[in-house]
């Protein structure tokens, strides 16, 4: 029988494997519990499945060249989901949203896209014709000359292009998971940073639970948004 004194070590043994092991029995069941009440049901992923596609064929026949009606089309349907009111309710909503990556192609970053419509339409083509990928993220990074894109234009470009590899990087995204695997990943725009948080996206989430692509951001934004509310 186990005394109090060896209690203790063994609860901290526990903790201590936890901590190195970023997917321990606890973050396993979280997963699997957003995946089973959200991101695995049908009407979920066919919204998020369906709008990419259209932005896919958007670029295929329109890089380069959007009208400014065009560029609100695309950034519509790169922030088009189909999920619940909150995080508390499992039930989807009766109408799909354009909420997906919360501000970022909406608002005063829309408006100054559409303000730089020719830088913006220059750089969309770069990113999504060219094989360089990541060098040419550097240079749309270091040349800085679409304002209002940030982090998740370009990024989302390269998702489109390739989801198997690519994920859309986002400050909460980038936070998400950072909590889950206890990496520290910078935010700084550059490629060396976006590298890591895809490797650690692919490494530490989408390779061990087989997460289909769509689902990835909204898992990382349940991971941020209930560490939030527990902090």
């Amino acid at each position: 029988m186990l005394t109090s004194h060896e209690f203790t070590i063994l609860e901290i043994l526990n903790e201590l494997q936890e901590a190195m092991d970023p997917i321990n029995e606890r973050r396993i069941k979280f997963i699997n519990k957003i995946r089973h009440d959200v991101s695995t049901k049908p009407e979920f992923l066919f919204a998020r499945v369906s709008a990419e596609n259209k932005a896919r064929i958007l670029l295929n026949n329109k890089a380069g060249y959007l009208s400014e009606s065009d560029l609100d089309h695309f950034l519509n349907l790169c922030n088009t989901e189909l999920v619940p009111p909150n995080q508390y309710s499992i039930k989807l909503r009766d109408i799909e949203t354009i909420t997906r990556f919360q501000l970022s192609f909406i608002g005063q970053n829309r408006k100054l896209m559409a303000d730089s419509l020719e830088s913006t339409n220059e750089w969309i083509k770069r990113l999504w014709e060219q094989t360089d990928d990541y060098s040419s993220l550097t240079r749309f990074w270091n040349e800085n000359q679409v304002p209002g894109a940030g982090m998740g234009l370009p990024t989302m470009i390269l998702y489109l292009k390739d989801s198997s590899r690519f994920n859309v990087w986002l400050p909460f995204l980038n936070k998400g998971i950072s909590i889950f695997t206890g990496e520290k990943i910078s935010s700084k725009r550059n490629a060396d940073n976006y590298i890591k948080f895809n490797e650690t996206v692919n490494r530490g989430l989408r390779e061990p639970f087989n997460l289909k692509p769509q689902e990835i951001d909204y898992i990382l934004f349940r991971i941020n948004a209930e560490a939030s509310f527990r902090s």
